[in-house]
């Protein structure tokens, strides 16, 4: 079973574990089941600490559910509040202590979290690898629980609270929720029914754990931030997922392309092609586009291609200087290609790069983090805006191969010393 981060699920009672739905929504205890366990892991407390198995290598939790009932906070009863921000990988969550605990290792919750704390926490890699993985849910109402990811202890830390004014002790967590891009956002529950098989190891029961929960093993707590959870991250593409479908019309439109400018003496005239799919690519946003200028090939230090988006009208309007880079090429684009194109990026700036080939994880986690304004266009999007604006969907091949000369007759009449910021004047 697998479960997604944002997807909600319905706790009933009695506990039914042989029905997938429940009032539309996918059964908690269906979806949590775990075959090499003989218990449910319905959660009693806000830290659910379920029984320990007697493995082989000795004793270990499978997992700690947290959860945090978000509708009660400000009440009487729970006047403070947890804060649950997946999306930015993050948990802060107050223990579970109440007024009538002298001890906040009292409840059997803290006193597990403390333990694990000691783990989490350690430079030695085999006292982190007898970690528990934490899961999260957050209570919207009573019987729904939303699923908001798995993670590991960062910090934590005594904190005085007060309910009905009584004082007492309390533990608050803080917690990183990690990535799961590379599982698309799903955590694997065969993972924690592994861990429930007491005749394996702790490491063989974690060999269907997330890829950041690997990396985190093998790194700490010292590189969490590699493996912290950004929606962001979402955003990105893997580079397989980038090429073009082997077979389609936009495979067979990017293979000409590339055979058409191969020719070292044609690599320049690829520029004025990209400024042609840049025009296309801001039509396709209905965005009003000024046609631009190639600029002259000495000195030109990371902009190609120069051009303008006008955006409103009279006085309610913002030109915007669009500058860009070209680059027809076999091997991934990195982050070493786009460095000169966002040198050059300043206020009222949009860079875009076109390139036949795909861009790397590693380039788009920099600019998305980073929040540069360039538009990244690869070989696929080229073919699909090909496809769209010059054959009009056609897939007469012929006519591209036409179009191409074309626009290597152009050429020498696009090129320009003017400078990116003088277009906004023209």
């Amino acid at each position: 079973m697998k479960l997604k981060i944002g997807e909600t699920f319905r706790l009933s009672t009695p506990n039914l574990d042989n029905q997938e739905y429940i009032d539309d929504y996918k059964n908690y205890i269906y979806y949590t089941k775990a075959k090499n366990f003989d218990k449910t892991f319905r959660p009693e407390k806000g830290i659910h600490t379920p029984k320990k198995i007697k493995a082989i290598d000795g004793d270990r939790l499978p997992v700690i559910i947290i959860t945090s009932s978000q509708h009660k906070s400000g009440s009487d009863d729970t006047p403070w509040k947890d804060r649950f921000d997946p999306d930015n990988g993050i948990v802060n969550y107050y223990g579970d202590a109440k007024p009538v605990n002298f001890d906040p290792l009292e409840p059997t919750g803290n006193r597990a979290m403390m333990d694990e704390w000691k783990t989490h926490t350690s430079n030695d890699i085999n006292e982190r690898l007898k970690s528990t993985p934490i899961v999260f849910f957050e209570r919207s109402k009573k019987g729904y629980m939303q699923f908001a990811g798995v993670g590991v202890l960062e910090k934590v830390s005594l904190v005085t609270q007060k309910i009905k004014e009584k004082e007492f002790t309390n533990f608050e967590y803080e917690f990183c929720v990690l990535d799961l891009n590379e599982e698309n956002n799903y955590l694997d529950w065969d993972w924690i029914s592994d861990r429930c098989n007491k005749n394996l190891t702790v490491q063989e029961s974690n060999d269907k754990s997330p890829i950041a929960w690997k990396k985190w093993l093998k790194s700490g707590n010292d590189k969490i931030e590699k493996v912290r959870r950004h929606v962001i991250k979402s955003r990105i593409i893997k580079e397989k997922e980038q090429y073009t479908k082997s077979g389609s019309i936009e495979e067979k439109i990017l293979r000409i392309i590339e055979k058409h400018y191969e020719n070292s003496n044609k690599k320049l005239q690829f520029e004025l092609f990209a400024l042609y799919i840049t025009q296309f690519f801001f039509m396709e946003n209905n965005m009003k586009f000024l046609e631009g200028y190639i600029t002259k090939g000495s000195g030109d230090k990371g902009i190609d291609f120069v051009s303008r988006i006008d955006i409103g009208q009279d006085l309610a309007s913002i030109k915007m200087v669009v500058i860009g880079q070209a680059k027809c090429q076999n091997d991934t684009i990195n982050s070493k290609d786009i460095a000169r194109t966002i040198a050059k990026l300043k206020r009222n700036y949009i860079g875009v790069f076109v390139t036949n080939s795909v861009f790397s994880t590693q380039t788009q986690e920099e600019i998305m983090e980073d929040q540069y304004p360039l538009i990244m266009i690869n070989g696929n999007k080229i073919a699909q805006l090909t496809n769209k604006y010059i054959l009009d969907s056609s897939a007469d091949l012929k006519k591209l191969e036409e179009y191409l000369n074309i626009v290597d007759s152009q050429y020498e009449s696009y090129k320009s010393n003017i400078r990116p910021d003088d277009i906004i004047y023209k």
